[in-house]
């Protein structure tokens, strides 16, 4: 029999949190589906902002009963499922809860406060956001952010529910999505999210994210602040918040919601839908795509091969309008072929990680073949100092072999 749950959904407006809609989710195995109808004094609003601007739009005033409901398969809307762990928060969750059987809808109402773009749940419009405990929603304590070293410590000890680091992480709960462990820090007076390295890293993953976009960053595209640092002798890579400003928490989601897109249909994601969800949404549609371009030739060139949906975002840019976000989740995958294949597709010719074929999909994106061509080549003079530039971000020589296959490109 299927068990429903139900929250009053957030969203922050002027850094200030207002009860936009209702969430009820059935949940029922592999048939759980979600419903979500919007509050009468929301509607209203001149600043409303929907909560999933494709499949949650905001309905006409004089359409205060409209009720939406989720597509077979989906157990609830991508543009709630965004505010939702992965990989690592569900570990962290599953541990703090290790009885209850989590469901979708109880990961997403878990995550900590620093949960990505500006979605937040609670009880009910008048207890304000408010901390999901398992089974029910707690008042929510204030922000704060736990130092470095303390998520290290963490994240060494992961496999020791007890450990006290570890358990103060628990408390804390998850941060924003993603497979490797993270957390939200105060760092030069700004947010910035850590990505944190693990035991079993085969090489420098956080030095060679950092290298690559700082490379990214000489290359163009919009890039966020990054750094790096060393935390009891580990490499921790730091970029700022883009969805944050201040006490401002700015809308953001996933391309996977923008283009209405369902993860397991994950061979058939392309960047050509990323191109429609901009032409339809965004302020300066030319620069996007062409922004967009960039970025898929950066992928070729340093075998990106993580380049799925969640890994590309939108932020809001006012008046309806959202705009492709700063660059993030950039870093080489070794390769054991010549050849490889990107996440998505990149033209008529399919997913192949090629010069001609990032050329074949230039018209796609509204850019001429002598524009696309300097582009490639652009990117290509940058590559070919590559084996320096992350010699100079502090990689060692050993962990340069180990992603030297992924730069061949460069020499054809």
């Amino acid at each position: 029999m299927a068990t429903v749950k139900q929250t009053i959904v957030f969203i922050y407006i002027d850094g200030q949190p207002v009860p936009a809609g209702i969430l009820t989710t059935s949940v029922d195995g592999r048939y759980t589906s979600s419903e979500f109808s919007y509050g009468s004094r929301y509607i209203e609003r001149p600043d409303a902002i929907p909560v999933d601007p494709v499949t949650l739009p905001l309905p006409p005033p004089n359409r205060k009963d409209v009720v939406y409901r989720t597509k077979a398969d989906f157990s609830v809307f991508n543009g709630i499922r965004d505010a939702g762990p992965d990989k690592w928060g569900r570990y962290l969750l599953d541990k703090k809860y290790p009885a209850s059987g989590l469901d979708e809808f109880d990961y997403i109402v878990s995550s900590g406060p620093d949960r990505v773009g500006a979605l937040a749940f609670g009880a009910n419009p008048q207890s304000g956001v408010g901390a999901w405990d398992g089974s029910k929603f707690i008042a929510a304590g204030p922000d704060r952010f736990p130092d470095l070293a303390q998520i290290q410590r963490a994240v060494d000890n992961a496999d020791d529910p007890g450990n006290p680091d570890f358990q103060k992480l628990l408390e804390y709960g998850p941060s924003l999505g993603g497979a490797r462990p993270k957390g939200t820090v105060i760092w030069n007076d700004r947010l910035y999210l850590a990505k944190l390295s693990l035991k079993s890293d085969g090489w420098n993953l956080c030095r060679g994210e950092f290298a690559t976009m700082k490379l990214a960053a000489a290359c163009g595209m919009n890039v966020p602040p990054v750094a790096i640092t060393e935390v009891l002798g580990k490499s921790v890579y730091l970029i700022e918040r883009f969805d944050r400003i201040g006490s401002s928490r700015i809308p953001f989601h996933s391309v996977l919601t923008m283009t209405d897109s369902h993860e397991s249909d994950y061979g058939r994601h392309s960047y050509r839908d990323i191109v429609e969800a901009i032409s339809r949404f965004s302020p300066d549609p030319d620069g996007d795509r062409k922004e967009l371009y960039r970025r898929m030739v950066f992928n070729i060139f340093c075998s990106n091969t993580d380049d799925h949906m969640r890994n590309h975002g939108m932020v809001y840019a006012g008046n309806g309008q959202w705009k492709l976000s700063p660059l993030y989740d950039v870093v080489p995958f070794p390769q054991n072929t010549n050849s490889w294949s990107l996440a998505l597709h990149i033209s008529d010719h399919g997913r192949s990680a090629t010069v001609e074929n990032v050329l074949a999909a230039a018209p796609g994106f509204g850019i001429r073949n002598t524009e696309a061509n300097f582009v490639i080549e652009q990117i290509r003079d940058k590559f070919k100092n590559w084996r320096s530039h992350y010699a100079e971000c502090g990689l060692t020589e050993q962990d340069i072999q180990k992603i030297s296959s992924c730069f061949h490109i460069t020499d054809t």
